[in-house]
């Protein structure tokens, strides 16, 4: 195919490549599918993503109960930064195995 042969196809075919980038680019928001799939996954934490003073986007969690007492001495954390979705749910899913412990010894044996 010739450079003009090219340049002609794409021309006749821009319309159909834009309506393609578009849907693909909706389709292939990780980040947006990972917010969304952390924050239906543990909605006992309020989840989001932010900028530091540096520039770096990190992963945040921050536990919607009230802290207790009891939650600091089994570990637990009120907040966690992590730099990308999959460690940050990695320790969310520590954090609420620990969470769960907890709540198991309020309720007693």
């Amino acid at each position: 195919m010739t450079g003009g042969e090219l340049q002609e196809h794409l021309q006749a075919t821009n319309g159909d490549l834009r309506r393609v980038v578009a849907r693909a680019a909706l389709l292939l928001d990780v980040a947006g599918r990972q917010l969304s799939t952390l924050r239906s996954t543990y909605p006992v934490w309020s989840i989001d993503r932010q900028r530091d003073d540096a520039g770096r986007v990190w992963w945040t969690a921050m536990l919607r109960t009230p802290f207790t007492v009891e939650m600091a001495a089994a570990g637990i954390w009120e907040t966690v930064w992590q730099p990308d979705a999959i460690a940050l749910a990695a320790t969310l899913a520590w954090q609420s195995a620990l969470l769960d412990t907890v709540r198991a010894g309020a309720r007693g044996p």
